[in-house]
């Protein structure tokens, strides 16, 4: 279907982002209060009077269905049987909902008898793995755009408006960054979520990211250790062996963990569900020693809290025999979070369960008690900076007015021209065009996308065909439109994934010229350079990076960034 033409303008869209940007909502001060004792009181004292249910809790990270807690989470965190929560997309509605329910989380926590604060984790990332996604919540550029931009301080501001924006949200810790070195065009589960494949410069932006964090008192979390960026395949899909030489791992991979650490930077580190054969050839990063005992823990000093990515995913599931099993796999690899994100059924049998383990000898309680002292060891380092990070009003709008320009500069830096065949600037092209009056078609990924293209190019048609179409309907689509595309003189393709470059196929069949707007993975539109007039791209599909992306290419016709992967 042909949609209706956006009324709202670019600079309208960034005055609403900034005015929806200003904290409206103080940190809690009773809170602070309320969890006074705990950061008053010595650890060992503490983990001596809990009990053992209560440990186990602070080991444990559940994520939930719905916009509010249900009675038996609320009970489990009152109580100390769940020490931290998760916040995904499907619990956020609003920006003052998630503040509620963010508020509710730690004041159940805060009425529990050692008074331990949650850490209130979430995935803001930047691009296309954000939790927190709503009106009036920050969307930040993805690291690919940042990536390309080649200054690792450009990742700073970015990464100062994501601590500020989670700290107005009352989030504590970031799954965050992605420490993931691209090292294979067809990743697609990591892509643009990678700043580079350079892992020095990789390095150094989530270097800067972890500090804009950690001043607001903010856990970030560096994942996929030992490295995602290898492989071929998604750990949430399938359970698979990577093959990569243990120097390239080392040289390569491991590197940005190593300089981290070396440094004293990095107290969050998430362990992937993939198989790392030089490392251990039957069991994933999760469940083996070998990897967070011995490589991360002991070879590379690492003294912060390991979390495992959720233990519901296939990466997991297709290893350990059931939910229990997963716990006791992971916990005695030296994982100290355990994350189960999804199955309410599943938390039960651990929360009723997995205390007969440490009871009977099966798991360790000296080992229990190391991981708790971690955990709270850094809630007292983090979580104290956090529940006093209040600002004043006029101080937080300044701070984010500031960034927030900063942000938008380093965004339109990291905008890319992969290909072009044109003897002029884009913004002369679609002038000509436009003088010449030609009939376009846009080909729309996104929503966005469309409204962004009726501002630009207000006479063509738009069509939306879906960020990630099934199959069928995608080739549905494509034969419905294959007579009707002869009909336009140009058209513009918005390519997210591997189908939508179906579509620039079927314009090079048809023998339609057409350009190409990459808005994720740019290794999908990378096969048309030969026959697309030319290639842009924004390793981004929303706004702002979106809006950064059509600015250059219909106002400035400047392409700054430089592409960030090399194979």
């Amino acid at each position: 279907m042909v949609l209706k033409k956006r009324t709202l303008g670019t600079v309208v869209f960034l005055g609403v982002l900034l005015f929806f940007l200003v904290p409206s909502y103080p940190l809690n001060s009773d809170e602070c209060s309320a969890f006074s004792s705990f950061f008053s009181t010595d650890i060992d004292s503490l983990i001596e009077e809990m009990s053992l249910e209560r440990k186990i809790g602070q080991t444990l990270i559940f994520g939930f269905w719905g916009l509010g807690l249900d009675e038996d989470y609320r009970n489990w965190l009152s109580q100390g049987k769940l020490g931290n929560v998760k916040i995904f997309l499907r619990n956020v509605h609003s920006r003052s909902q998630l503040r509620s329910l963010t508020d509710t989380i730690a004041s159940l926590t805060a009425g529990e008898a050692n008074s331990i604060p949650p850490f209130i984790a979430t995935d803001l990332e930047g691009g296309v793995v954000n939790h927190v996604r709503s009106p009036g919540i920050l969307r930040a550029p993805s690291a690919g755009l940042i990536g390309a931009t080649v200054y690792a301080e450009n990742n700073r501001n970015v990464s100062r408006l994501i601590a500020l924006t989670l700290l107005d949200l009352g989030i504590n810790m970031n799954f965050a960054p992605c420490a993931d070195v691209l090292t294979n065009p067809d990743n697609t589960v990591i892509g643009p979520r990678s700043y580079s494949s350079d892992p020095h410069l990789v390095t150094a932006m989530v270097k800067s990211f972890i500090e804009e964090q950690k001043k607001v008192g903010i856990l970030a979390t560096a994942k996929h250790f030992p490295g995602h960026g290898m492989t071929d395949f998604d750990s949430h899909l399938t359970s698979t062996a990577v093959t990569t030489p243990k120097r390239i791992l080392d040289q390569v991979h491991i590197q940005p963990y190593r300089e981290l650490i070396a440094e004293n930077l990095l107290d969050g580190c998430m362990v992937s569900h993939i198989i790392y054969s030089e490392f251990d050839e039957q069991r994933p990063a999760t469940f083996s020693a070998p990897i967070v005992n011995t490589l991360l823990r002991k070879i590379l000093h690492f003294n912060g809290i390991a979390v495992t990515d959720d233990l519901e995913m296939k990466g997991s599931c297709d290893y350990a025999k059931n939910i229990e099993d997963a716990f006791i796999l992971a916990f005695n690899a030296g994982n100290d979070l355990m994350l189960i994100s999804h199955t309410k059924s599943q938390q039960e049998k651990i929360i009723n369960g997995i205390a007969k383990y440490f009871q009977d000898g099966t798991l360790s309680v000296e080992s229990l008690d190391a991981k708790v002292r971690r955990i709270l060891e850094i809630k007292k380092e983090y979580l104290t900076r956090f529940y006093s990070s209040q600002k004043p009003l006029e101080d937080s709008r300044r701070a984010l007015d500031f960034a927030l320009k900063e942000s938008m500069t380093v965004m339109n830096e990291g905008i890319v021209r992969l290909s072009s065949k044109l003897q002029c600037s884009t913004p002369e092209y679609f002038s000509h065009l436009e003088e010449k009056n030609l009939k376009g078609i846009v080909l729309a990924p996104t929503h966005e996308f469309a409204n962004l293209a009726h501002e630009y190019v207000r006479t063509w048609d738009v069509i939306y065909i879906g960020y990630f179409p099934d199959r069928r309907k995608n080739r549905q689509m494509i034969e419905e439109y294959k007579k009707q595309i002869k009909s336009y003189e140009i058209a513009l393709v918005g390519i997210a994934n591997e189908r939508h470059a179906q579509w620039a196929q079927l314009c090079v069949d048809e023998n339609v010229p057409f350009c190409i707007f990459s808005i994720a993975d740019p290794f999908s539109a990378w096969a048309y350079t030969e026959q697309a007039l030319f290639i842009v791209a924004s390793f981004d599909p929303y706004s702002p990076g979106l809006d950064a992306l059509f600015a250059s290419v219909f106002r400035s016709g400047n392409f700054p960034g430089i592409f960030p992967y090399y194979f």
